[in-house]
């Protein structure tokens, strides 16, 4: 590997670790939930909404971040979210109240709104094709590790010196991530001449594909489920429900993030020899999505004898879920993909913020008259039953795009469009 290119590799190892932390901050809120609820006396409305705004505030981010980037460059972009993000974990560190802890949680979810979408625009801008989809995977496996991280070693750390020293901790590694970015990354270059467009420039033929909302139906419903319950309901049913230690929960988080990992490393390796076309991921959406509603089935129907491996079966069923984000963009003509994929994540997003707030919301009106373990299981019924929608609208909408097999052409060398 020549000077260039070993430059390159390291800067992308940058962003592979603010992505990890990134990763990391969305899922901590699962490890620490008994922590936070007992200090600070949080309900389960509460907690999900805590854990929701994180997921609010990156989806208000997902538009206009097409145009920052476009603008203002990866480097620019990227410095900016991540000193956020810094701020962020600070401010939550130094939170007296729920509400502290709700604006510097609103405030993280705006600061890592970059951490995937500009490396990904990177890749696209500084590499040749035959590398991105190599750093794609590189970043959804340092994603998965962020997750891992975020269970037993983030509750061992809390145990062990206090959750604010380990948010304090979080927001020296964003600042110090920041300052390599800054240090490393080359400044945006504009080749084209083109001026960028407003915020909202280009979405109005996405939003009237009838393919948006075709996939769109298993984005902000299932895989919004997915993430909602992955990244927060996992560690409180294991608590409240299931009667396990705030360390047992994070155990049983921990083995859940592992085993994603190696679901990712395997499908990052078997992906190209079993999903060659659009038509291929959509068939396998068809096929197994009903997998992972039915283990939510079962362990609504389980109870308090579900335990965190009937959890991992339901993460590791819903696993093709994941391959909606390079279909939406295979579905869209090549000059739309961006913006495709942009409002895709909008709607994922939103959808999560509010599957997991709603859930909370439920547990706390049930929980009084029908005691904590029911009102668990008639949440999550709930929550599978509009699984279920998504998937019937998701099979029974029309909205195939034409020419679905069109391959990209080839990036251009300067920055230009972003890539979610």
């Amino acid at each position: 590997m020549d000077t260039k290119g070993r430059a390159l590799a390291l800067l992308m190892a940058v962003f592979a670790a603010g992505y990890l932390l990134s990763s990391l901050l969305r899922g901590v809120t699962a490890a620490l939930a008994p922590i936070l609820t007992q200090e600070f006396d949080v309900s389960p409305a509460e907690l999900g909404l805590l854990a929701g705004s994180y997921f609010a505030a990156f989806a208000l981010l997902q538009l206009p971040m097409g145009m920052f980037l476009d603008r203002y460059g990866v480097r620019a972009v990227m410095v900016g979210s991540l000193a956020i993000a810094t701020l962020s974990c600070l401010a939550f560190a130094a939170s007296l109240s729920f509400e502290g802890l709700l604006w510097a949680r609103l405030l993280s979810g705006i600061g890592v709104s970059a951490c995937l979408i500009a490396p990904l625009t990177a890749a696209r801008l500084w590499t040749p094709a035959s590398m991105q989809q190599r750093i794609n995977s590189w970043m959804l496996m340092a994603g998965a590790l962020g997750l891992v991280m975020g269970t037993l070693p983030a509750e061992g750390f809390a145990t062990a010196y206090g959750w604010r020293p380990l948010f304090v901790a979080l927001g020296i590694l964003f600042g110090t991530v920041a300052l390599l970015v800054a240090i490393y990354a080359p400044p945006h270059a504009r080749s084209d001449g083109r001026k960028p467009g407003g915020l909202f420039a280009g979405y109005g033929a996405i939003v009237r594909a009838p393919y948006t909302w075709k996939i769109g139906a298993l984005g902000s419903l299932n895989y919004a489920i997915l993430v909602a319950v992955q990244t927060l309901w996992i560690g409180p049913w294991l608590t409240e429900v299931t009667g396990e230690t705030t360390r047992g929960a994070s155990i049983g988080l921990l083995w859940i993030n592992l085993l994603m990992l190696g679901v990712f490393l395997i499908m990052g390796y078997l992906g190209p020899h079993i999903i060659r076309s659009p038509d291929d991921a959509e068939a396998i959406l068809r096929r197994f999505t009903p997998l992972g509603i039915g283990m939510l089935i079962v362990i609504a129907t389980l109870g308090s004898a579900a335990q965190w491996y009937h959890f991992a079966a339901f993460c590791v069923a819903a696993w093709p879920l994941s391959v909606t984000h390079p279909l939406v963009g295979q579905r869209f003509d090549p000059s739309e993909a961006g913006r495709a994929i942009a409002f895709f994540n909008l709607l994922l997003f939103v959808g999560v913020f509010v599957w997991q707030w709603g859930f909370g919301m439920m547990v706390s009106a049930l929980s009084g008259s029908y005691g904590t373990e029911a009102a668990y299981r008639l949440a999550l019924g709930a929550l599978a039953l509009l699984s279920a929608i998504g998937y019937a609208a998701f099979v029974a909408l029309p909205g195939k795009r034409p020419r679905p097999e069109r391959v990209p052409p080839a990036p251009p060398r300067a920055e230009g469009g972003a890539v979610s």
